[in-house]
């Protein structure tokens, strides 16, 4: 197995470096959503559409490309859509949808100009081209234009405007600031959508992988940071980075960050058949792995590791909501064990 990109992913991730350095420093990373205008920069820089199969509209990118994109996401804190919008939702349009379908909400998704989001419930009823229930704590639920929503078991899956009748949007806050959406729908109107249990379950692996890359981004910048703070922070005279118990915590955050890494890679590069039961395995150690790291991160800053004056409290709040998404270490260790 080649762990290492190839000419073209480099290209790719120095892009995607270099684009968020201009955009992001150290005082507004992870402070909240990217902005419309650097989303949008995004997407005019081809990035969507390179993920994305040809028949939504895009050039056939691999898992392993979005893995590259997500983790220099998470490197520079940037909370973007891009798991559930574009790998999950758009991604499941494009490959089962309608031309139709791909037409009205894959392409706008591919120019930056809408955000898709995904939603599931055990209490949903889909009774005709109605749709009943409740869905809790739907990511980007209040800026979507529309939704994908899981039936019961992953049964099929329905796609639903954000205008439709008999929908309602409740904001939540997120730790990491970011809003999400409580939905509630009393007999809306919904299009089927010809998938399968496997093809849902292949789109949730990708945006999974991509979850993983970005907590991975994530723990680098904080263990970074974390080196540079105790190398430069002074007590009794010295650097706490030269006291050998901080040094032991320095390096068991690295053996973490690296073992999270290697069991990222690992899932991004297997073959397809066996990338599902990888991405599984890689979330439940990576999702834990991260707030080991985010924790020990945050101590050895003090109390200033608590404020927003560092990157520091922030990626810790944005690893508390990443590593929650699809159910989190627990599930995943479940479906491991079944």
């Amino acid at each position: 197995m080649d762990l290492e990109p190839s000419e073209e992913q480099a290209m790719l991730r120095d892009m995607v470096r270099r684009f968020l350095e201009r955009r992001q420093d150290m005082a507004s990373m992870g402070r909240g959503p990217i902005s419309n205008e650097d989303w949008w920069a995004l997407a005019d820089l081809g990035l969507f559409a390179f993920l994305l199969s040809e028949r939504a509209g895009g050039t056939g990118g691999r898992s392993q490309d979005a893995a590259i994109v997500a983790e220099e996401l998470g490197r520079a804190m940037a909370i973007t859509p891009l798991a559930e919008s574009v790998l999950l939702c758009a991604a499941l349009i494009g490959r089962c949808g309608t031309a139709e379908q791909i037409a009205q909400w894959v392409q706008p998704v591919v120019q930056g100009e809408a955000i898709l989001a995904y939603a599931a419930g055990d209490g949903l009823r889909h009774e005709g081209a109605s749709l009943h229930g409740q869905a809790h704590i739907v990511r980007y639920g209040m800026d979507a234009s529309a939704f994908v929503i899981a039936l019961p078991e992953r049964q099929g899956a329905v796609l639903m405007s954000a205008e439709a009748a008999g929908l309602s949007r409740t904001p939540v806050r997120l730790a990491d600031g970011t809003i999400a959406a409580e939905l509630r729908f009393d007999s809306v109107a919904v299009e089927a959508l010809d998938v399968t249990a496997a093809d849902l379950d292949a789109a949730i692996t990708d945006a999974e992988l991509a979850t993983i890359a970005e907590m991975v981004g994530t723990m680098t910048t904080l263990y970074g940071q974390t080196v540079e703070y105790v190398q430069q922070r002074r007590q009794f005279g010295a650097p706490i980075g030269s006291f050998q118990v901080v040094q032991h915590r320095v390096a068991r955050l690295f053996v973490i960050l690296e073992q999270a890494r290697s069991m990222m890679l690992k899932a991004a590069l297997v073959d397809d058949g066996d990338r599902a039961r990888a991405v599984t395995a890689a979330k439940a150690y990576v999702a834990d792995a991260a707030l080991r790291l985010a924790q020990d991160a945050t101590q050895l800053h003090g109390g200033i590791g608590v404020t927003d004056e560092l990157p520091i409290g922030r990626g810790h709040r944005r690893l508390l909501v990443l590593s929650h998404l699809f159910g989190g270490a627990l599930a995943a260790r479940a479906r491991l064990a079944a």
